[in-house]
């Protein structure tokens, strides 16, 4: 096999790995947050950090390192209009997720830290959700981009 087939392969995986972490994430967050159980969003909150740590993080290392060699393989590519917007758009969804993690992290301490604070907690939330639904619409785009390759 080819060291072009053996990237894309791992960029097609490492794709995989965080659409699908990352809508896991988000639903059991979700639904922990709506059980209105402090035990069972203390124990997610924990879950999604060690989550976000060992898979998404991972993937999206292997995600750009893979982009990066194929490019390296083919620089030229970099003139095709439906990657320079599939670069816009993972760049847009990078700065949507770092402050998600970082809300992850204050979702943690307000669960963990004995403090109820359920106004907090809200207001966590709702960020989290609606930095979530910005970034998961351009998730699929970029998907598409990668799959169908528009003329633009």
């Amino acid at each position: 096999m080819s060291t072009y087939l053996l990237l894309k392969t791992l960029h097609v995986i490492s794709a995989v790995v965080v659409l699908g972490t990352g809508t896991g994430i988000a639903w059991y967050t979700l639904r922990g947050w709506l059980s209105g159980d402090r035990r069972v969003l203390r124990w997610i909150s924990a879950e999604t950090v060690a989550a976000d740590w060992i898979f998404t993080t991972t993937a999206i290392v292997a995600l750009l390192g893979s982009a990066g060699g194929m490019l390296a393989i083919n620089p030229a590519w970099l003139q095709q209009a439906w990657l320079q917007l599939a670069i816009g758009l993972t760049l847009a969804v990078f700065l949507l997720w770092l402050p998600v993690v970082l809300l992850q992290y204050r979702l943690r301490r307000h669960t963990h830290d004995g403090g109820d604070n359920p106004a907090a907690i809200r207001r966590v939330m709702r960020l989290w959700c609606l930095l979530g639904a910005l970034a998961f619409p351009l998730m699929l785009a970029i998907v598409f981009l990668m799959v169908a390759k528009p003329a633009l």
